[in-house]
């Protein structure tokens, strides 16, 4: 059985074509398509289902055709499309740009590239092709392909593609560290409203932080749960991340500790968080502080202008992990310095440039950030993180 193996996307969302002439024009509509049965199928695929299916298969079966960097941007490029397709109703569309589906199918197109398209075209993909890849694809809790078949391809070849990114040596569950829960947590059955924050504090909250908005990572942010779906989510919460040996933070898996009813009901409570940003008066933890601490927040766009410059007194600092350094990419000429790093090498960086600080859902970087500024930096920060800059505008990224 497959299983995700995304270790800290990583990841956002969107909408309609203008590459079929009967497509819906708007993310609800697309999301309502997705609803669409097996059984009302047609024998056609719409040009998502045929690039979707047609990089799944590739990947499948010409695995030595694809270059690693292409596998990184295919396993973030396709992640946009599924929440177009997911029928989610907890997902906030507001907002959400209604030409992304043409936006993301020319990215992996371009990704792709000449000949991988003309293999793909040269397929001639049909509904069994696509039946047959979802009846063998290893199931995913809570997706019925043959309710959203579409849907479900887009979550299967995201899960293909993340497969490839995991390290070659990951630690076995056997091996991953204890985790005490206790007795009043696991009396929560997960059956009933609120228990989904329950748990979440009870057996999340000490990594993840009590508002989720903790280092490891901040998985209730906007730009987070715009790349991960529920079924993706409970995956990770179920096994952990692959993660390498000497890793140094390691993920407890919980399939041994919560039953599914209860893991369903912690990923359901991340969810509801969407609605919380979506009102402008909610603001990420930190931010008021690191503003307070003389910190000057950029827009991607200002920050793009500023890059462009080749500005000598100005230093791009990427905090990202290694993985997300890796896969999310990385703003060129930037200095990455880990995380952990982070407080051994401050003093390395020098105080006559502006330092712009950099992390991947723009909200961990925040602290480096405060406590540059309060060390007598020139600080500045990336508002909207590296999510903004490679995943939603399609800045110049190297990896």
């Amino acid at each position: 059985m497959n299983k995700y193996t995304l270790a800290t996307l990583a990841a956002i969302m969107l909408p309609a074509s203008v590459w079929a002439a009967d497509a819906p024009s708007s993310t609800a509509s697309k999301a309502v398509m997705a609803m669409k049965s097996a059984s009302s199928h047609a024998e056609s695929l719409t040009p998502v289902e045929n690039l979707a299916l047609g990089t799944a298969l590739l990947l499948a079966n010409e695995r030595d055709a694809f270059e690693m960097q292409q596998v990184f941007r295919l396993a973030l490029y396709l992640r946009p499309l599924r929440r177009l397709y997911d029928p989610n109703p907890a997902l906030v569309r507001t907002g959400e740009d209604p030409n992304v589906e043409k936006v993301y199918m020319d990215r992996i197109k371009n990704t792709l590239k000449p000949e991988l398209i003309a293999r793909i075209d040269a397929m001639n993909l049909t509904w069994k092709d696509m039946e047959k890849y979802l009846e063998k694809h290893g199931a995913l809790f809570g997706v019925d392909w043959r309710k959203t078949p579409t849907f479900a391809l887009l979550e299967y070849a995201v899960n293909d593609y993340h497969e490839q990114i995991a390290p070659p040596n990951t630690i076995a569950a056997k091996d991953k560290p204890a985790y005490f829960i206790a007795d009043s947590v696991k009396s929560i059955s997960g059956k009933n409203p609120g228990d989904g924050k329950k748990l979440f504090e009870g057996v999340c909250s000490a990594c993840h932080g009590m508002d989720g908005q903790g280092r490891f990572p901040p998985i209730v942010m906007k730009s987070y749960l715009s790349l991960h779906s529920d079924h993706e989510h409970f995956e990770i919460v179920k096994g952990g991340p692959p993660q390498k040996p000497g890793a140094p933070v390691v993920m407890p898996t919980f399939e041994d500790k919560l039953s599914k009813d209860q893991i369903w009901s912690i990923v359901k409570y991340l969810r509801t968080w969407e609605k919380v940003w979506a009102d402008p008066k909610n603001v990420r933890r930190g931010e008021a502080e690191t503003k307070a601490a003389g910190v000057k927040f950029y827009s991607t766009p200002e920050l793009l202008g500023i890059w462009k410059a080749k500005n000598p007194n100005v230093v791009i600092l990427d905090l990202q992990s290694d993985i997300a350094y890796r896969i999310m990419g990385h703003i060129p000429d930037s200095k990455h310095i880990r995380p952990e790093e982070f407080d051994g090498k401050m003093k390395t960086l020098p105080k006559d440039k502006e330092i712009i600080v950099i992390d991947m859902f723009g909200s961990q970087g925040l602290a480096p950030a405060a406590t540059l500024a309060r060390a007598g930096y020139k600080t500045s920060y990336l508002s909207d993180g590296m999510m903004d800059w490679h995943i939603a505008r399609g800045y110049q990224t190297d990896y």
